[in-house]
């Protein structure tokens, strides 16, 4: 995970000094369940629409859970956002191309954004089935708003939410991830390692971590 060298141009702070750390250990815990989730999310999205008959018991069972992970997913990403205001991320190693780092700050702002919009949309698609929806078994309440939107054709906003969130948002998360691991895995061995400050197992190269 990779972020700018100027907190004065990035949304969330970097920070200040050039000392270079791992990132905190809270942020990295909530980076891996985050990833480890989305992979969870983007395995049940292909089953069940995939895989399993449409309206079938089964495919109902994975789309609960399918929904309750997309909530938790939203929760987190929040709680992930808070925290990165609270404890800045490190500065990226010195060295790097101009036109990398805004490439990296780019793909990891549009990561942030994809993270609240996905499960956002989600949110918003089973708002318009005008059913109850559950989370772990907790009422969760609909996405205000949603059905004003709607007026008189909830299904057909349902249709046009099930095709961006699938169609659209999904591809787009899937090539932002794709981007972000290409990076760091590029910096880890052209110079610049950035993988010890998220890996807790990975030692700091040239020193202490």
């Amino acid at each position: 995970m990779t972020t700018t060298s100027s907190s004065k141009a990035s949304p969330l702070p970097v920070e200040p000094t050039s000392t270079p750390r791992r990132y905190s250990a809270p942020s990295a815990a909530l980076h891996w369940i985050i990833a480890a989730l989305i992979l969870i999310q983007l395995g049940l999205g292909w089953y069940m629409n995939e895989i399993l008959p449409d309206h079938s018991s089964a495919q109902d069972r994975i789309e609960a859970l399918h929904i309750e992970i997309g909530l938790s997913l939203l929760v987190l990403v929040l709680v992930r956002i808070a925290v990165r205001i609270a404890k800045p991320a490190p500065r990226m190693p010195e060295g790097i191309a101009g036109w990398e780092r805004v490439l990296a700050q780019t793909v990891h702002y549009l990561l942030y954004a994809l993270l609240l919009v996905v499960p956002l949309s989600g949110w918003a698609l089973v708002t318009t089935r005008h059913a109850p929806i559950s989370f772990w078994g907790i009422h969760w309440p609909s996405l205000p708003g949603v059905l004003a939107v709607a007026g008189g054709s909830p299904r057909a906003l349902g249709r046009t939410l099930k095709d961006v969130h699938i169609f659209w948002l999904i591809w787009v998360l899937v090539v932002a991830l794709a981007l972000h691991l290409a990076g760091a895995v590029k910096h880890q061995f052209d110079g610049h390692p950035v993988l010890w400050r998220m890996v807790p197992f990975l030692r700091r190269p040239g020193g202490p971590t």
